[in-house]
């Protein structure tokens, strides 16, 4: 339905770029009335704007009626889509076969049976070889439909083969639908409740995900209904905190679409998609050699292909490949080129700013302060961590709020600024007081900080060493543990107890 929002038809020609401006001018421009004259001048008016000012809209069209403004608008938002749609039919299958299938509802429409059944049978073999499976239905039930009331000349074998096809379209879709629901159901769950905290959680997702599987049939499953089934097995072993099978699975989606390369034409995000949980499961796993060849693999993928990204593909492959770069860099320990990759994401996220999660984009400052800290750069991480414990976001992961604080705790110690280390403690404390969800994490770093405030610097390196100890200990919780992939106490400790660099300290593992 056409918007007439300012704000939405602002941003839709904040979005297009020049080759979709050119081409919706010369697409506006085949009418020739005074209307169009007044959208085509409302087009190039909220195209000059930087900010969104109606004021200046209505003014620029000569003091326009509130009422008419908001006609025009919608006009104009709905021509902008038009001539989108025609730009992007040739690159999309399921336009294309739309397409076909609007021809075809005409041609019937004029008692043209039988070249309308002829459009169908090349929109059935696009959406076939696109595993574009209820579009096929639909293309099906037409067909059906044609040979039921019309005379083809097609005999009762035509028919009998439209009804085995159907029904084997259909069986697909019941199964097509249950492993979506299946896979957005274990998602949901992460979001919900994030990984397992104990035994319990473990035993209520386990018994969770059989039960909800045990309605679907996996033999003889299509490519798309494994891709699905195969992500709903990525986020059920992610949730699990089982690193290992996560990788696997993550690993056989980006396979399936490897093998079939006309799914990748199809859905670029999909594929960037699979990629980006090996990367995240070899995060977990500290498996540096895994992490490496696939951040080549979506790097190749994105200089390869990029020229044929969407909006929503160029701003997905920014978060995927710049977090796997500055994840390379945590991994690796080359905290030097912190200058080199952290200015390159910033101005990125200048650039999509305004259609950015923000909180994507404070998960991204978490790391680039955790890159300055291993730089030696301790100053320009707490300008970052300011952004996050700042930030008034309710929905942002409490964890997050949680590591910000401690590593500032860090920070400062490294700064030497006691005085100001004295003043979060008392704060941070009943911060973390008042959180039910606090752990022995959390707690034990808030005691070594009290323990290193209340000490002399020449007693600093004994309880660097008791903590590197009971922090030691926690890597064998696999509950706690992954508190230290986004926080590595271990090895900053381990720094400080051998009075090397946190970088000397990690690329000494590799």
């Amino acid at each position: 339905m056409p918007i007439s929002h300012s704000e939405h038809v602002f941003n839709l020609i904040k979005s297009l770029t020049t080759v979709e401006k050119r081409n919706f001018r010369f697409y506006a421009k085949r009418i020739q009335d005074n209307e169009n004259l007044l959208f085509l001048q409302l087009f190039d008016l909220f195209e000059k704007q930087k900010e969104l000012d109606e004021i200046k809209l209505i003014n620029g069209l000569n003091g326009i009626s509130k009422s008419k403004f908001s006609n025009l608008k919608r006009h104009l938002y709905s021509q902008v889509i038009a001539s989108l749609r025609l730009i992007h039919k040739e690159k999309r299958a399921n336009f294309k076969v739309r397409e076909y299938l609007d021809f075809a509802y005409i041609l019937y429409g004029k008692g043209l049976y039988l070249q309308a059944l002829k459009i169908l049978s090349k929109a059935r073999a696009l959406a076939d070889k696109h595993h574009l499976i209820y579009m096929q239905l639909t293309i099906i039930e037409f067909e059906k439909k044609i040979e039921g009331r019309h005379i083809t000349r097609s005999g009762s074998s035509k028919a009998n083969s439209l009804i085995e096809e159907s029904e084997n379209i259909q069986n697909n879709a019941i199964h097509l639908v249950r492993l979506s629901n299946l896979r957005i159901k274990m998602h949901a769950k992460y979001l919900e409740n994030g990984h397992v905290k104990n035994i319990e959680e473990t035993r209520e997702i386990k018994s969770y995900y059989q039960e909800q599987l045990a309605s679907i049939n996996l033999r003889n499953l299509g490519l798309v209904e494994r891709i699905f089934y195969v992500q709903s097995r990525v986020w059920y072993y992610y949730i699990l905190l089982d690193f290992k099978s996560c990788m696997k699975h993550a690993i056989e989606w980006v396979n399936l679409l490897d093998e079939n390369p006309l799914m990748i034409i199809r859905d670029k995000d999909l594929y960037m998609r699979g990629i980006h949980y090996v990367l995240t499961t070899a995060i977990h796993m500290r498996d540096f050699e895994t992490h490496s060849t696939y951040l080549q693999k979506i790097e190749r993928f994105r200089k390869e292909t990029y020229g044929t990204f969407n909006t929503n593909s160029q701003i997905i492959s920014f978060l995927y490949v710049h977090t796997a770069r500055l994840d390379n860099i945590i991994l690796s320990g080359n905290f030097q080129l912190a200058d080199l990759h952290i200015p390159r994401s910033m101005r990125r996220i200048k650039k999509y700013d305004y259609k950015l999660d923000d909180h994507r984009i404070l998960v991204l400052y978490f790391k680039f302060a955790w890159i300055y800290l291993g730089d030696g750069n301790a100053a320009k991480s707490i300008i970052y961590l300011n952004k996050i414990i700042n930030n008034e976001l309710k929905k942002l992961r409490e964890d997050l709020q949680n590591y910000a604080r401690l590593l500032q705790l860090i920070c400062h110690y490294e700064l030497d600024n006691i005085n100001i280390l004295d003043y979060l403690l008392q704060t941070y404390s009943s911060y973390f007081n008042r959180k039910k969800s606090i752990n022995s994490f959390s707690v034990e770093t808030l005691n070594l900080f009290h323990n290193l405030k209340s000490k002399g610097p020449s007693d600093h390196k004994e309880i660097f060493k008791k903590y590197h100890r009971i922090f030691t200990k926690v890597t064998k919780d696999k509950y706690a543990n992954r508190a230290l992939v986004h926080l590595d106490m271990l090895s900053w400790l381990e720094s400080k107890v051998k009075g090397i660099s946190l970088k000397d300290v990690i690329q000494s593992r590799s």
